[in-house]
């Protein structure tokens, strides 16, 4: 079976209930800890770290205004893609639904998580031509740490989910 298209053309929109991107979906943290375990086990093995970044994307809806369905599907799919193609290959970034994703730093510290929170940050703020409408889109990131900050992925996808918007 192939993958569906990560963004499809609006005349054949992306069905809303799979979701509008190839990034592997979590329907919560708990799910998210499930999907994320064995890199924890493999972590845990070797002594290492682990960072989470969860990201949410801030898009003020203009007064007596609103963004269709469409218009959010391809939003989530354009932010799909510049964080999947910012990220190393070997770093999990999975779609938690609404506008949040959360992004697992493989062998990642605090210092190696607060450059990609800056990069990640610099690439998806800013204006979005979505279905022939500029979007000014915000992000506000939470950093979480394994071991220092929760002991499995559900853990830690909350720990970083409470720190939002906390940064200096």
């Amino acid at each position: 079976m192939s993958p569906a298209p990560l963004i499809t053309p609006a005349a054949n929109p992306a069905p809303r209930a799979g979701g509008p991107s190839r990034l592997p979906q979590a329907e919560s943290t708990a799910a998210f800890g499930l999907r994320v375990s064995r890199q924890f086990a493999q972590c845990r093995r070797e002594s290492g770290q682990l960072g989470l970044l969860w990201i949410e994307a801030d898009v003020p809806v203009p007064a007596g205004a609103e963004h269709s369905a469409a218009e959010h599907d391809a939003l989530i799919q354009t932010i799909s893609l510049r964080l999947r193609n910012r990220v190393r290959s070997t770093d999990e970034v999975v779609y938690m639904g609404g506008s949040a994703f959360a992004v697992l730093l493989l062998a990642a510290g605090a210092a190696e998580a607060r450059l990609v929170e800056q990069r990640l940050t610099q690439a998806l703020r800013g204006t979005y031509c979505v279905e022939s409408r500029l979007i000014q889109l915000g992000v506000r990131v939470g950093t979480a740490l394994f071991p220092q900050t929760g002991r499995n992925g559900g853990d830690l996808a909350e720990a970083a989910r409470q720190n939002l918007g906390l940064q200096v």
